[in-house]
């Protein structure tokens, strides 16, 4: 069961209730800022309308984008009661088909992803956007809520979603509500390499980039990690590495703090080189044929099989348009406004090391534009999981309101 859920463990922002996210300690790590967890003052959504209070303190409304190459999309503007705001929040879609709700299953549980960011930024005053990804629109149907036009989502290209966003943001700063107000992009996973480029090519206004889940290295880069056995790693690492050192011994397996290991069967299973330990290669072992076949399927263009196979509905065109541009490593120290990353330390989509790394790259350069803030126990999408299941609010989600509403 274990091993069908690790290799499903991919790039994309897509929210799955971990037992990470809910066990998790929400604890800042050492010399970072602190920021407390909440519990927001309206409840979780559970499907009832919200009531005519909580409606009139956000306007919405759909805003129809055309983009470079003639295609449409659509977009949602959340605006603060009063509509008009100093600072524009832009979410920058992770990976696969995304929509300006981004309605999502867990359980019986139904929430939009969208919501929770709306409300907390339009009651500081800020206005917030969401958009679909090019080719595809609002559903109705579990996993995704989303339907996909074959045909334009072939054009979902970086590059392409670095245009879509400046078009995005030509279109929005024409309203007379957001002339004057900060642009803020937030991007998270594959977000976090289109933003940058946003704020490179200088096209258009961008004040100030937040990142979360961020990918220093390529797409290429991070997929090899994941299917090499990084992303088990840190997933299994979560509950039974109690020593931090990348392995788990038999000793912190039968200890099994969190009593996960029956999902996981014998010690001497998931120990495939019997090495005495678990590390990660035994996952690499474990995974081989599926890194095999997915970097086949997506290098050879079998869209077929990835489609059929692979965890996140995404194109060949998508992954061999990636390997042609630069990764954060090389655009980051390029950039000298404002950039903040928000990264959790068990965050098994992207190494939580690559956020290090590029701290510890503008630290070396003498550069101070660069704040990074990390996060204990929190997953790529900062124990966002926590919010429709109980209502709370991780320290690494409030860190994130909290810098926009400082900035």
């Amino acid at each position: 069961m274990f091993m069908k859920i690790a290799i499903k463990r991919t790039i994309t922002v897509l929210l799955t209730c971990s037992i990470c996210a809910v066990l998790s300690a929400c604890a800042p790590s050492e010399d970072k800022e602190e920021h407390t967890g909440s519990q927001p003052s309206s409840a979780v959504d559970t499907g009832e309308e919200p009531s005519s209070q909580a409606r009139s303190e956000t306007q919405e409304e759909i805003i129809t984008i055309t983009a470079h190459d003639g295609l449409k999309f659509e977009g949602k503007l959340r605006l603060p009661e009063g509509e008009t705001a100093d600072k524009l929040v832009i979410y920058i879609n992770g990976s696969g088909p995304n929509t300006y709700d981004n309605k999502r299953q867990t359980g019986d549980i139904t929430f939009n992803y969208h919501d929770l960011f709306a409300e907390q930024f339009t009651q500081e005053g800020i206005a917030y956007f969401s958009y679909n990804t090019r080719g595809v629109t609002v559903g109705n149907e579990a996993p995704y809520f989303a339907e996909i036009d074959e045909a334009a989502y072939q054009s979902y290209l970086p590059l392409n979603q670095v245009k879509d966003v400046e078009a995005i943001i030509r279109d929005l700063k024409t309203d007379s509500r957001l002339q004057n107000a900060k642009v803020i992009l937030l991007g998270w996973s594959e977000g976090t390499m289109i933003a940058p480029l946003v704020a490179l090519s200088g096209e258009v206004q961008v004040d100030a980039l937040f990142l979360a889940g961020y990918c220093n290295e390529t797409m290429a880069d991070i997929l090899e990690w994941q299917l090499t056995g990084g992303s088990s790693m840190v997933n299994v690492g979560a509950y039974l590495d109690s020593d931090g050192d990348d392995t788990v011994t038999k000793a912190e397996y039968d200890a099994d703090p969190f009593q996960v290991t029956a999902q996981f069967g014998a010690f001497e299973e998931m120990d495939v080189n019997s090495d005495g330990e678990i590390n990660q290669k035994d996952f690499e072992q474990m995974l081989k044929d599926t890194h095999d076949e997915t970097f086949r399927a997506f290098d050879g263009g079998d869209d077929a099989w990835l489609k059929e196979n692979y965890g996140v509905r995404l194109t060949s065109a998508w992954f061999q348009a990636h390997r042609e541009i630069p990764p954060n490593r090389e655009t980051m120290p390029q950039l000298t406004l404002p950039i903040y990353i928000f990264q959790g330390t068990i965050d098994a989509n992207v190494p939580v090391e690559q956020s290090r790394e590029i701290a510890e790259a503008f630290r070396t350069a003498g550069k101070t534009n660069l704040h990074f803030l990390e996060f204990e126990m929190h997953d790529h999408d900062l124990n966002y999981i926590l919010y429709p299941i109980s209502g709370t609010i991780s320290e690494g989600l409030q860190a994130i309101f909290d810098t926009a509403k400082e900035l």
